[in-house]
């Protein structure tokens, strides 16, 4: 035991002192050439009806014999003349010893802190900005006099954003009773010994919002029947900024169930408003206690989340860019 912690003791000390050793045999003319970083490209990376995300590409040369290491970046928005926010987002990106590497870091830009500093938001189709800042490396101790902590390089980009001030809304929100022939194929199509007027009445208690006794007489799973799901989505822009899209992917949650996911492309434009026109379907399977409950209330909180491109002008950017919903809200059923 006594040689065991020994030989353990002797092994640390070996390896403290060939670290040092290491460390001090670094000749200093391989440190002549200081490592650089620049701000190689800035970009719109998407936007949301409540922010937009900047992604920002930071090339990195060193030529140190060791590795140094992206610790931060700070950023500065200014839009038409005043400053927004800054930020400083931590890089912790790692560059191998005489590498040269590009590391992409993205800041998020509320839109209300924009609306809420800018004259005039509402009257504009896009703004100037200003994004300033510095790149921070971090380097590690060498024990070479003259060789900092790290080191940092000020950049400064210019570029256009939209303006938009958007709104969501749903309209026309109805849930269908299935028919008479629906209904009895469903029933064929379960292999199930169901009485068709047990269905039915499954059916009618379920739109009254009637959860417990709709299932007294058969259960969920029995039977695969299916309920048209339509309503409208209705976007509207408070800016001179036109919105446009021709592909619409969703998911829309009621109170807090999922209800229907899928894609539309019945969209029209009319003025400052785009209206998105959404046709679905539920199966009985899934209705669950809180799409009852909204039913029976003819109202309900909707979630809806999505995804399409827009086309900007290309004086802001020439590739579409993605535009992300995640909007909460409140609906009425119209009627069922």
């Amino acid at each position: 035991m006594f040689y065991e912690m020994k030989n353990k003791r002797l092994f640390i000390t070996g390896f403290i002192i060939l670290f040092f050793c290491g460390c001090a045999s670094f000749d200093p003319s391989m440190f002549k050439q200081k490592p650089s970083a620049t701000l190689e490209h800035t970009d719109i990376e998407s936007i949301s009806l409540q922010d937009i995300t900047f992604v920002f590409d930071v090339k990195i040369n060193n030529p140190y014999p060791l590795g140094i290491t992206l610790d931060r970046v700070t950023s500065k928005f200014t839009i038409e003349g005043k400053q927004v926010f800054d930020t400083s987002t931590k890089g912790r990106f790692r560059i191998k010893a005489k590498g040269t590497a590009i590391n992409s870091v993205s800041v998020t830009l509320k839109y209300m802190d924009i609306i809420n500093i800018v004259k005039d938001y509402s009257r504009k189709d896009n703004l100037n900005c200003v994004i300033s800042g510095e790149i921070v490396l971090a380097i590690p101790v060498t024990g070479i006099p003259g060789i900092p902590d790290s080191y940092s390089f000020p950049y400064e980009a210019k570029m256009k954003i939209p303006a938009i001030k958007p709104s969501i809304s749903i309209k026309n929100f109805t849930i269908k009773k299935p028919s008479k022939t629906e209904v009895l194929k469903a029933i064929k199509e379960s292999g199930k010994n169901l009485n068709f007027l047990d269905v039915i009445k499954v059916v009618d208690r379920l739109l009254a919002g009637n959860y417990a006794d709709a299932f007294k007489v058969i259960r969920p799973e029995d039977l695969d029947l299916k309920f048209d799901v339509n309503f409208n989505i209705e976007l509207k822009n408070d800016t001179k900024t036109k919105i446009k899209f021709k592909h619409f992917k969703y998911d829309f949650i009621l109170n807090t169930d999922k209800l229907i996911a899928g894609d539309t492309t019945d969209i029209r434009t009319i003025s400052n408003k785009t209206i998105l026109t959404i046709r679905n379907r539920i199966s009985l399977m899934t209705f669950s206690q809180s799409i009852v409950r909204a039913l029976k209330e003819n109202a309900g909180d909707f979630h809806l989340q999505g995804e399409t491109v827009i086309k900007l002008p290309d004086s802001i950017k020439k590739d579409p860019v993605k535009l992300l919903f995640n909007e909460k809200g409140a609906l009425k059923i119209s009627s069922r």
